[in-house]
């Protein structure tokens, strides 16, 4: 989707103190190899702070960086890939109380449930929730995830090259604002849903701890059953296929993008499966930031975002692309040009 005239006019994170990756390593939680190999420098470790009441931080200090008032707000979209604090419960309509409160009386409340991927996701939803009206005059996205025990080991939950991190952020997409938001768009492969349910049956209610290695391990083993190519092979192409799109969307090619963020997957990782398939350098990337908050579910995006320009590295007339990659699966991608220093911006 080609963004025309949209914005992002305002960038906030929620991030808790970080703990020292070595910790866990002495602590027999983390395995000695996938540090090396991860390069991981720390993680941020909420305590206490639930995910929605981090989205709300963010997700107040984005509007107020936006010069938006809460009743200028016409969409607020949650995106989250684990556990928020209470079930059955949308907490979305936390956020939106906290932020908005009775000023967004008139802007819908909705989570995305696109896990990863989810806040790009929820970029491309409020682009084109904005664009079908032009009286609508901005939407926020927020995100926010806090993995915890026991239902959730952040140290090896998920795959060898993730290691998760607490954490929130927020964006304001509006009429004006610093970056120009170019163009965002999302491939999916769904017959890779199963890599992250496995061979687990259907409960009646949550309560099992995430085990995504014994998952992923059990999908893998009906590999034969499936056609479209190797697991591998999918998910290059649905990365492949999500960053060429937007790039022509946006009228771009890859040597124009300054800076790229991706998941803050492993060093390993990142490398082989994002940055050499693309022809990029790490040094073109966010890495040097994502090594030490580890993996923020869906906030990776917005948080690397915030940071290159906070500290000045993304300054106007650079190009960013942001790529996220989501269980499911899904590839959101958005392309944005700063086109002026914010007053927040060092």
């Amino acid at each position: 989707m080609r963004c025309g005239d949209l914005f992002l006019s305002g960038l906030a994170y929620r991030l808790p103190p970080a703990v020292d990756v070595d910790t866990a390593v002495g602590e027999g939680r983390y395995d000695p190899e996938d540090r090396r190999a991860d390069g991981y420098a720390s993680v941020t470790v909420a305590d206490g702070e639930a995910p929605p009441e981090m989205a709300a931080a963010a997700g107040r200090l984005a509007l107020a960086r936006s010069g938006t008032p809460a009743s200028g707000v016409s969409l607020l979209l949650h995106a989250s890939a684990w556990f928020q604090g209470i079930d059955y419960w949308p907490a979305a309509a936390y956020v939106h109380r906290e932020v908005l409160g009775d000023a967004g009386r008139r802007a819908p409340a909705l989570d995305v449930q696109q896990m990863c991927a989810g806040a790009l996701g929820a970029v491309e939803l409020a682009a084109s929730y904005l664009a079908a009206d032009a009286s609508r005059g901005a939407a926020l996205v927020t995100t926010a995830d806090r993995y915890a025990d026991p239902g959730f080991d952040r140290w090896r939950g998920d795959v060898r090259g993730i290691v998760y991190g607490d954490g929130a952020a927020a964006a304001v997409i509006g009429r004006t604002g610093f970056a120009r938001l170019l163009a965002v768009s999302t491939v999916v492969d769904t017959g890779l849903e199963g890599m992250y349910r496995g061979a687990e049956p259907f409960a009646a209610a949550p309560g099992r701890p995430v085990d995504v290695r014994d998952r992923r391990a059990a999908f893998a083993g009906g590999a034969a059953d499936r056609p479209g190519g190797s697991v591998g092979e999918r998910i290059a192409s649905g990365l492949a296929d999500a960053v060429g799109g937007t790039l022509d969307e946006a009228g771009l090619k890859p040597g124009d993008i300054d800076r790229y963020v991706f998941p803050n997957v492993g060093e390993h990782v990142l490398r082989t499966k994002y940055a050499e398939p693309l022809g990029l350098d790490l040094d073109r990337t966010a890495w040097d930031w994502g090594r030490r908050t580890g993996h923020v579910g869906a906030a990776d995006q917005l948080t690397g975002l915030t940071h290159l320009v906070e500290t000045g590295r993304a300054a106007p007339g650079d190009r960013v692309l942001l790529v996220g990659i989501g269980a499911g699966f899904a590839w959101s991608c958005a392309a944005v040009e700063i086109v002026a220093r914010p007053s927040w911006s060092a």
